[in-house]
């Protein structure tokens, strides 16, 4: 297992044909603008994802669905507690409108098969279990079902890759973590 960091100036793109699982986080912070992520994930989009000129097979699984749903709001929620003076700004309905916003483009990226759906089998069930006390609920999932498929996993949670490396013995089919650190945040 390789462990990449995406924001290291000697990161020059994805492998050829790399299946990549990406997990909430890219997600949330490609779509909104006020999530601590959303400059350093714009660029990577921009500069690894979307003018790649090599194929890349890009994933999400039902529970990173179900994840987005539930945390849309949160980016936004963090963005106004670190400057309370902006909230001001912003109606509880432009709360509902970014959840809308980052929910419809997921399903625009699913419609438009840019992102394909993984889902968990037996074996990836029992992982997940083994895995759940050391990763969390979530990421166990994700992470059993990167290793499932033999994919590469996509974060910005680097607790949550050094996890998975410390871990790699149970998970010997993911080939790369990429991820970033918090020094990557806009705020």
């Amino acid at each position: 297992m390789k462990i990449i960091d995406f924001n290291n100036p000697s990161f020059s793109g994805f492998e050829p044909d790399e299946d990549i699982l990406i997990d909430t986080g890219i997600i949330l912070g490609y779509y909104n603008e006020y999530d601590a992520y959303y400059s350093t994930i714009t660029k990577l989009f921009n500069d690894h994802i979307l003018n790649n000129d090599n194929n890349l097979f890009l994933y999400i699984n039902p529970t990173v669905i179900n994840e987005i749903s539930h945390l849309a709001k949160t980016p936004l929620k963090q963005y106004l507690k670190k400057f309370p003076t902006e909230a001001v700004n912003f109606t509880s309905g432009e709360e509902e409108s970014f959840k809308e916003k980052i929910i419809n483009g997921v399903k625009e990226l699913i419609e438009n098969e840019v992102l394909l759906i993984l889902d968990g089998d037996k074996e990836s069930a029992l992982k997940q279990i083994e895995l759940s006390e050391a990763l969390g609920a979530v990421d166990a999932v994700n992470a059993s079902i990167a290793n499932l498929y033999g994919t590469s996993f996509l974060t910005v949670d680097r607790t949550l890759t050094n996890n998975i490396f410390s871990r790699q013995s149970d998970l010997p089919n993911i080939k790369t973590v990429y991820y970033t650190s918090g020094r990557n945040r806009d705020y």
